[in-house]
Parts: C-alpha cells; structure tokens; sequence
C-alpha cells in the first residue's frame, strides 16, 4: 500500500507538533532560574506553616505557647535565610520584607502570650494582636506578590 502526499505531510505535521509539545514541556514549563529561589522560599513558609499548625495546642490556639515559639524562630530564621538567596533584585526585595516581617512577628509572641494571660473577658484585645495582624497581611501580601511574578 502506498500514501499519497497529503498523508506524509499530515503524518510529518503530527509528529513535529508532538515533538514541539514535548519539548516544551520538558525544557520550558519549569520555573525560570530567578524563580527557583522563590519557590523553595514559598515551599519552605508551607512547609513550615504546616508543621507549626500540627503543633498548635489546644488550650488557646490564638496564643502560641512558649515550647511552640521554637518552631517559630525556626521559621523565620529560615525565611531569612532562603530571602538571601533570592538573586532577582525585585524579588528579593520582597523576600526580605516578608522574612524582616516574620522576624517581627516572632519577636512579639512573647509580649502577645503576657498580654492575652492579663487580658480581662470582654475587654478590647491587647494592642500586640493587632500589630500582629498586620505584620501577618504583610507576611500573606508579600508570598502572594511572589507567588503571582513566579506563576
């Protein structure tokens, strides 16, 4: 059986698309260099969130206690970290925010636990909690501007 030349160009056709799609999956859906940084930065605040929500005590989940302010440190210190790596000036930029932004907040969980144990029912919650909330937006803003210049 012999094709005509219609079918040879439609089979070249085909097989030059798949090889184009495989290619361009192999080579050019990754993340690019500037961004690998980031994604290991943004993998280790998951990560990390997630252990520090594993270790959460029952009694006041809003309050860290004292032994969880270990996992903590240990996560801001690595944010620190992995922001030094980040090579992309922008990107940095806001990698060093966030990781400046958790070292804050860690720094206050002290204040916040003494506030929260004075604390009278009913009352308005203790100045800490709102600063803490706000470094916590930035925290969040920031991984959500790294995030969108690294999709």
């Amino acid at each position: 059986m012999r094709l005509d030349r219609r079918w040879w160009l439609a089979i070249v056709v085909v097989v030059i698309v798949v090889i184009a799609f495989v290619v361009s999956n192999v080579f050019f859906d990754g993340p690019s260099e500037e961004c690998k940084p980031v994604q290991a930065f943004l993998d280790y605040n998951k990560s990390q969130g997630e252990l520090i929500a594993s270790k959460e005590s029952d009694s006041d989940p809003a309050v860290p206690t004292v032994a969880e302010d270990a996992a903590y440190q240990q996560w801001a210190d690595g944010m620190a970290q992995r922001a030094q790596n980040i090579n992309d000036p922008n990107l940095a930029a806001t990698a060093i925010q966030v990781a400046d932004a958790a070292s804050k907040f860690v720094a206050m969980l002290p204040r916040a636990r003494a506030e929260s144990e004075n604390h009278a029912p009913g009352a308005p919650a203790p100045p800490s909690f709102f600063e803490m909330t706000l470094l916590n937006k930035r925290i969040g803003d920031g991984l959500s501007q790294l995030a969108d210049a690294c999709s």
